[in-house]
Formats: structure tokens, sequence, C-alpha cells
């Protein structure tokens, strides 16, 4: 019934009472709906609820109902790469960025129109020419923002030909448009009388769909969510992560927590393996190893103790010897190559999407979160997984262009959240914090450098030596801490 509902849910459509009742009560709920999305495909008007009406001829008529497809999930104790940026060469013409943000545009705008309620939303230069108040919707890029001291607000949403000036009005929308970031595609509700202004009555952003997961994992195994290492710094955490270590190889601990450690199956680090050269001023000072290649050897010296049963997955940060823009090659071998040559260690760029036993992961190193959290007015850098949330709702992992994070514009936008993920995890802003937000879980996973003096002058405070991880057979959560 769970996968019938969602079914229908991701589909855009949604359940009257009674046509709920009637799945609820039928022998195969999940082949129903898709037999009915079928149908429905085939409709040039298609319902923006679904009554009983339109699923008891399926039932009356005998129609046949088609099995939903199998899934071929990967086997028991198995990773697979969806995705993992290899970084192309990239001139950086102005054709270049067109093409990259159409990209963008497009593909958010399909997902918005896939919902039954948008699937007659216009965009800016398909306004319509109207002489009266007219109900619009319309989906757009937001070129531009003004909030004013009065609570009112003007936005412009633009396509590849027109843009036009959306108004907001009222405290409900004054909290909405307040969420609203640059470059960003949403869809807005409201009346136009000439087809230039809209004034707003509702705003909707892309989001991902509520996730059932169903894990095929029966007994304990553990992902364990780490990143911001940091080896190369004075201030790395040596003996924190040290212990954490000897956890991982199940020495000096109680039966209850052998028990965990003894069920780890994957290690994931999500960038800033090293401390770099050069990153931020005055780095040479706090560095306790200056040649980025010597710190590449000593962070291959720190994994090599990690048991060989257990898969590390590596996607590089901005400390990293990696291209600054997103997406991000894996971390070069030219600088790296001890950490390619343990056998247990998967290499991948940023962003990188992999299959865990079944369940999605989307790894990040979340560089954007130094323009996010600023530009949202219910984000802090002390609880980073707010902003990641926030990220789920745009659909994107880096939405605003031109601030502190640089992106490549790459012919097909690779920083769309697309699959829907199950797992959302990222770093960087060497706090953690988890939260869940429609049946995905966001991790931060926090830090093992003490405060430096530039995040001192930041005001930036760290949290490190906590380690999330995850029992992949109940999805349950906890953290360890090694301070």
């Amino acid at each position: 019934m769970k996968a019938a509902y969602n079914a229908l849910l991701n589909s855009g459509y949604q359940l009257s009472p009674g046509a709920f009742q009637l799945l609820k009560e039928s022998q195969n709920p999940e082949s129903l709906v898709s037999s009915l999305l079928e149908h429905l495909k085939s409709l040039e008007k298609k319902p923006l609820v679904i009554e009983r009406s339109h699923l008891e001829p399926l039932l009356s008529r005998g129609l046949p109902v088609k099995a939903p497809a199998a899934i071929k999930q990967p086997p028991l104790h198995s990773i697979q790469i969806i995705s993992g940026s290899e970084g192309g060469y990239i001139e950086g013409t102005i054709h270049d960025f067109r093409r990259y943000f159409m990209d963008r545009f497009n593909r958010l705008k399909e997902m918005l129109k896939s919902r039954a309620d948008m699937r007659d939303a216009v965009t800016p230069s398909s306004m319509p020419e109207v002489s009266k108040h007219t109900k619009v919707k319309v989906i757009g890029m937001v070129s531009s923002k003004k909030e004013f001291k009065n609570g009112g607000a003007v936005i412009e949403l633009e396509d590849d030909v027109d843009t036009i000036r959306v108004s907001f009005r009222g405290d409900e929308l004054k909290k909405k448009v307040s969420r609203v970031m640059l470059d960003e595609v949403i869809c807005v509700f409201g009346t136009t009388s000439n087809g230039k202004t809209v004034f707003a009555e509702d705003v909707v952003w892309p989001d991902v769909p509520p996730k059932i997961r169903s894990s095929r994992v029966r007994e304990n195994v553990y992902v364990v969510l780490t990143s911001d290492l940091h080896i190369g710094s004075k201030l790395f955490m040596r003996q924190q992560f040290e212990s954490f270590l000897k956890w991982l190889r199940g020495e000096d601990m109680g039966a209850p927590q052998k028990e965990i450690s003894d069920n780890v199956r994957y290690l994931i680090i999500a960038g800033d393996v090293v401390d770099g050269v050069g990153v931020y001023p005055n780095q040479e000072d706090e560095l306790l190893i200056k040649d980025l290649n010597k710190q590449y050897e000593e962070a291959a010296h720190y994994l090599s103790m990690v048991p060989d049963h257990i898969k590390i997955i590596i996607i590089p940060g901005n400390h990293d010897a990696s291209r600054p823009p997103l997406p991000c090659p894996p971390i070069y071998r030219d600088f790296a190559a001890p950490l390619y040559s343990l056998k247990n260690v998967i290499m991948l760029g940023d962003p990188a999407v992999v299959n865990i036993e079944g369940l999605t992961f989307l790894l990040t190193h979340g560089k954007s979160l130094d323009d996010v959290i600023p530009a949202l007015p219910d984000c802090n850098f002390k609880e980073p997984q707010k902003a990641m949330v926030e990220l789920l709702r745009s659909r994107h992992l880096a939405p605003i262009y031109g601030e502190k994070t640089s992106l490549a514009p790459e012919p097909r936008d690779s920083l769309i959240i697309d699959p829907v993920p199950d797992v959302f995890h990222a770093g960087h802003v060497h706090v953690w914090g988890i939260s869940e937000y429609r049946g995905i879980l966001a991790v931060n996973s926090g830090t093992w450098q003490r405060q430096t003096s530039y995040q001192l002058s930041m005001g930036i405070e760290p949290a490190p030596g906590v380690v999330p991880l995850i029992n992949l057979s109940n999805f349950k959560v906890t953290t360890l801490n090694f301070l």
C-alpha cells in the first residue's frame, strides 16, 4: 500500500478518501496503481485528484493489471557507482554558461511540471496576453530579488527569452519569499492583468518526493560517514583519529561496541582528506606537513590501518588536489598516488551518487553551504543539516551562482539532485548535524581538525571528533564521540 501511494504521489496525483479506501481493500494495490498510471498517460486532460471512479473501471471491466517492473538489485555487501564527476575540459565561454543554465532550467522545469497541479504552468516568454485579472502559474529562474521594509518583496523570473516581475505581499508570503534564492528554479502561483507583472499567491520549489525506504539488508550492516580530516595540519586531531581507527579494527572495546565495529562494511569520506597548501591566508603557519604529496602519503598511512573488508569511498574537498569549480574530478592521482594504491579505496568526484546495498547515497563536500546558509533566514553554521534540507527542496547542490562557490559550465548540470537519494552526505562546515526530510537522511559529518585561526576570525566554531554511522538494516543513525 505504501509503494502504491508513493507511486501516485511521485507522479503528481492526490488521492481522495474514497479512492484511498478502495485501493486499501484491493488485493494488489501496487499493480492496480501501475495500471491506472498507464491508463492516465493516454488521457489528454488528466485529473488532479484520483477518485473512486478512476479505479473502479479497472476492477469491474477486468482490464489487465500491469505488474510493476522488477528492479534489479545489486547483491548484498555490494557497492555500485551510479555517477561521479570526471570534470571534463571546459573553455568557460558565454555559450558554455548559457548552455549550462538552460540545462538546469529545462530539467528543473520538467520536475515541476510533472506535478498534476502544474502541468499548465507557463514560462515568462509564454505568458498569456490578458486585459483583466487572470490566474497564472509561472516557472522561471530567479534573476533578482528585492525585499522591502514594509514586508513586501519583488523578484524577477526569467527564461532564455523574457523576464517577468513577481510582487509579494503579506506575512505568509514574506516568509516564503525570504526562502527564495537567486538562480534557483521555482513556480509562482498568482494573478496578472497585463502578462508582465504577477501578484503572487504561492511559491513552489521542485522539491524531492516522499521517499519510502525498503532495505534488503536483514542483518546489521553499518556505513560510517566522516569528512574533513585535514591531515598535514598542526590542528589535525591525530590521537582522536587513531582512536577511531582502533575502533574500526575492533580493538580495546566492550562486546556491544565490538558487535557494531565488526559489522562496519563502508567508510565514506566527504572531502578534505588533507589540509592542502595555500588554501587560506597564513595557512603555512598552521601546517605540520608543508608538502602536498607528503600530506597524501600520511593520509594513505592512516587509511591503510582500516580493515580490508571495509570499502573506503573518497570524494574531494576544497583543500584537496582537485579543480576548484564544481563539479570536481576525483583527487588528482599525481598527488594522491598512495591513496589510489590502497585496494579497498574508491576515488570519486564531487558530487557522486553510489548505490550501497540497494540504497542511494548522494555525496558532496558541501562547498555551496558557504553561500546557502547566509542566504536563508532560518539556517546557520551550527546546524548545517538545515541548509542541506533546503538544497533538497531546491533539487540542486549549488543553486546560487557568482558567490563563493564557483561552477564549471559543463553541458549537463550534474549538480541537479537526480536521482532522489536515501542519504545525503556532506561536510565542509566542520560541524556535524543530522536531519530527516521526507524519508531522506541529511547528514553532515563534522571534522577531525581543531579551530584554525581563519575559522576563529570568521566566527566558526567546529564540533570535531563525532562520527555518524547508519545501520542499513533499520536505517537508525547513531553517533560516536572520540573526544
